[in-house]
Parts: structure tokens; C-alpha cells; sequence
């Protein structure tokens, strides 16, 4: 994983935000607004982890925080349309990444990787709302 953000991280929407910072950017915007606690338990770190994301990306002007009228001591975190265009060409561009690194590998061998990876998901938080 690391070489692939390595190989993404060369592009333009990649300047200046961290893999955590995009996976902040992803999930809210394939989820919508999300509590700053749950995007925490998503990611499996701590509160003020995520806090600290939101901080850097609320700043930088790609979300926005406001408050859970279901839960006034909850954060949400929504997208601005710029925070919306960057997480999009940010997975535009990891896609891009993953598509030239397994590009080199026999076709054969790279579907057995994908049914390898498809097998993996099982892993993932969430798994059975993939499928």
C-alpha cells in the first residue's frame, strides 16, 4: 500500500494531504456527513486523531464541521464542493497509480491479484454492506 500512495502521492491533488487526510475526504464523500466519531471508528484511531484531520482539512477549506442536530455534543464533517472535486481526483489518481503499477504483471496473474483482493475485502469494517 505504501508503494502505491508512494506512486498516487506524484500527483497534483495529492500535494499537501496525507493518505489519512484522503481517507477522511473519501469516506464522507461516498457516505455523506458523518460524526467526527464515527469517521474515528471507520479508521479505526483515536477521537482526537480525527479531530486534528478535521482541523487541517476544515482550514485548507475542503470540510466543513457542524454541529449534530441529532447529538449537540457530535461533530459532522461534510464536504465543500472543493473538498467534493479533490477526494474524487485524489482516488482518480490512486486508481490511475494501482492501473500503472499492475499494468507490467501478465494478465492472468493480475485477475488472480483482483480475485485475491475481492477475497480480502472480508477484512474491511463494513465488509457485508460491499457486497
Amino acid at each position: 500500500m505504501r508503494h502505491l500512495v508512494a506512486h498516487a502521492r506524484r500527483r497534483r491533488a495529492w500535494s499537501e494531504l496525507t493518505y489519512q487526510q484522503y481517507n477522511v475526504l473519501r469516506m464522507v464523500d461516498t457516505m455523506g456527513p458523518q460524526a467526527q466519531a464515527e469517521v474515528a471508528r471507520r479508521l479505526m484511531v483515536t477521537a482526537p486523531v480525527v479531530t486534528r484531520l478535521a482541523s487541517t482539512l476544515a482550514d485548507a477549506g475542503l470540510v466543513e464541521r457542524r454541529p449534530d442536530a441529532k447529538d449537540r455534543r457530535a461533530v459532522l464533517l461534510t464536504l465543500t464542493p472543493t473538498g467534493r472535486r479533490r477526494a474524487r481526483a485524489m482516488r482518480r489518481d490512486l486508481l490511475q497509480a494501482a492501473h500503472e503499477l499492475l499494468e507490467p504483471i501478465p494478465a492472468d496473474r493480475r485477475e488472480a491479484v483482483g480475485a485475491a483482493l475481492e477475497e480480502l475485502q472480508i477484512l474491511l469494517p463494513d465488509h457485508s454492506a460491499r457486497r
